[in-house]
């Protein structure tokens, strides 16, 4: 072919889309990103993954939406800066409180509830105490499930029972000091050390002047997550302190990664204040040292020194294992293990929704202090200062004290105040007379009678007064073999005290009723969910 000979132009293919898109389009998209660049403005030009994720099926993929990492247009002008690369694994969430911690590493998970332990809640000694006083004072009859949520509404009412079962082989390990329970000797040990309270059992504590370190420090290391002074590089006890405060606070990153976050400032002011932090020492003694005749008590400068010393003389005593143990409802947070604190939590709301287990143990222990138990409206369990009896048919009553158990007899569950005022009404204000708004009310005299007369009847059991208001009889009906009964004039005893005050109870003990503590189904399901 001779050189004149014209060559042919290559055939332009492309249009037929033989070819992927971004192989097609390729030279026209590096020239079309160039012109963009030039111009300034690529805020509309396409995006080679952008046509990638809009073929996919759902239009969705990694840059659109996707749950994959950001595509490479994000590293121009996505979040992690204008020209900036994702650093993906490396990138460190600094917002949390472990600082550092890697944002995709899996989250703490919530410590293992122990197996083989079982917790029970139990009403405080000095909150039954409390309770059987109030109901012998005010002579009402108490609901066993009011009780109940009354012993759960303050912490010092109730205290938590801790029980190893059979098929648990290691029991849980008490600190002799003050009570804290732990699922490991090791963990209890480390309590011990790190609380003062604990550990001021076996050391006393004071506070020391030392000497000024000596040498001339122009600069100074700071924590750059915690802003904690950690004395010069050149100190011998940067190390020792560097290593002490990761260890403490920052455990959850590595060693050397919390090392480059350390900034060295050439600051006088901090070198001075690290100066006076370092006069400060503290100087433990030793309570359970029994020196000789002339020898001071052994001391210890370090905690270092003082740990050594504890696992060695008190790790055996200061600890014990038990099967058993019971701690106060106040218990705080630190002094249980994670697990036991976890399950003691979850047994504490589970008690507020279903009453009846606890309001059983409440039971027992009002009829241990004299109290007597027994079940009204709808199987309800309540609890009074005497056992409720019927009026026998031989039994006659003044007209005052006979109209009062009338009304109760045609209404029974009327409101103790209602009954007041049926039976003795308040005196109406004259006309033009102002009535004040918050004024307290006085009772008249026939009004203190009536009271009188019912807390007789209350004393004796013929009358249910119950703390929520109503009032009934002691027994509904009739006894067996009834007899008309002819009125007499026997009148019911004055009480001594006014209304204010109720005299003590005669309770009676010649017949002492059995602890009724079975609560039918219904009686619990009706009960609202506790707070």
């Amino acid at each position: 072919m001779s050189e004149d000979t014209p060559k042919s132009t290559p055939l332009d293919l492309s249009s037929l889309r033989l070819m992927p898109d971004w192989v097609a389009n390729f030279g026209q998209d590096n020239k079309q990103r160039r012109s963009d660049d030039q111009d300034g403005d690529s805020s509309e030009r396409p995006r080679r993954d952008d046509r990638r994720d809009d073929r996919r099926p759902g239009g969705g993929g990694r840059g659109a939406g996707g749950s994959g990492f950001q595509n490479r247009g994000d590293r121009r002008d996505g979040p992690h800066g204008q020209g900036q690369r994702p650093s993906f694994g490396r990138d460190r969430d600094r917002s949390g409180p472990g600082g550092g911690r890697d944002r995709f590493a899996p989250r703490d998970e919530p410590p293992p509830i122990p197996s083989g332990v079982k917790v029970t809640i139990e009403p405080e000694d000095r909150s039954l105490d409390a309770l059987t006083q109030h109901i012998r004072t005010q002579g009402r009859a108490f609901g066993l499930f009011d009780a109940a949520r009354l012993v759960l509404a303050g912490v010092e009412r109730h205290q938590v029972r801790f029980d190893c079962e059979s098929e648990r082989l290691v029991g849980l390990f008490k600190v002799e000091a003050d009570g804290a329970l732990f699922e490991t000797r090791e963990e209890a040990l480390r309590y011990v050390l790190k609380h003062p309270e604990a550990l001021a059992t076996y050391y006393q504590a004071e506070e020391i002047e030392l000497e000024e370190p000596k040498g001339n420090f122009t600069s100074i290391a700071v924590c750059g997550m915690s802003g904690a002074l950690l004395g010069p590089p050149s100190h011998h006890s940067y190390q020792t302190l560097l290593k002490r405060l990761h260890n403490e606070r920052f455990g959850n990153m590595a060693f050397e990664d919390y090392k480059r976050r350390v900034q060295v400032k050439t600051d006088a002011e901090l070198v001075q204040k690290w100066k006076d932090e370092q006069r400060k020492g503290k100087r433990w003694t030793w309570l359970k040292d029994s020196p000789a005749e002339g020898e001071s008590p052994a001391t210890f400068q370090t905690q270092a020194e003082v740990e050594n010393h504890f696992r060695r003389t008190h790790g055996d005593s200061a600890v014990s294992e038990v099967r058993t143990h019971i701690v106060h409802g106040s218990v705080r947070r630190e002094q249980l293990s994670p697990g036991l604190g976890r399950l003691f939590r979850r047994v504490l709301e589970d008690t507020r929704k279903h009453l009846f287990d606890l309001s059983q143990r409440i039971a027992h222990g009002l009829e241990k202090r004299g109290l007597k138990l027994f079940k009204r409206r709808s199987g309800k369990l309540f609890v009074s200062r005497v056992k409720p009896r019927a009026i026998d048919a031989d039994l006659v009553f003044s007209d005052r004290v006979a109209q009062i158990v009338e009304v109760i007899r045609k209404d029974p569950g009327i409101q103790a105040a209602k009954l007041l005022e049926t039976l003795a009404p308040s005196p109406v204000p004259a006309e033009g007379e102002a009535k004040p708004e918050k004024a307290e009310k006085v009772l008249t005299d026939e009004q203190k009678t009536v009271i009188r007369d019912l807390r007789w009847l209350a004393d004796e059991g013929y009358v249910i007064e119950y703390s929520d208001g109503p009032v009934y009889l002691g027994i509904q009906g009739d006894p067996p073999n009834a007899k008309p009964a002819a009125k007499s004039e026997q009148t019911a005893p004055e009480a001594e005290a006014a209304t204010a005050g109720v005299d003590e109870p005669v309770i009676d003990e010649s017949t002492p009723s059995e602890p009724e503590v079975e609560a039918t189904a219904e009686a619990e399901s009706t009960e609202p969910t506790a707070p």
